[in-house]
């Protein structure tokens, strides 16, 4: 695993703790099955996707449930610049 994955991954998980209120989940527990619901699922979106400048839709913690799943996904995507794309 990169150092980039190693730590958008720690920040994945540490999100994935505060929203579904379990402090002991490790980066291969299910978000859902470890406390994490829909509601939960959007807020972690939300604060993964702020920090990491990547735009997160929270439908991808339904199919990346892990935080070492998701992370690897993150990495993937490169962050948003906030640039438009094209000339109009």
């Amino acid at each position: 695993m990169s150092e980039t994955a190693q730590t958008i991954e720690s920040l994945v998980l540490e999100q994935f703790r505060t929203c579904s209120g379990n402090d002991r989940m490790t980066a291969t527990d299910d978000f859902f099955s470890a406390g994490g619901d829909s509601f939960t699922a959007v807020q972690a979106a939300a604060a993964i996707a702020a920090l990491t400048g990547r735009g997160l839709d929270p439908s991808l913690l339904f199919a990346h449930r892990t935080a070492r799943a998701l992370a690897f996904r993150l990495v993937e995507d490169p962050p948003a610049t906030g640039a438009p794309e094209g000339n109009g």
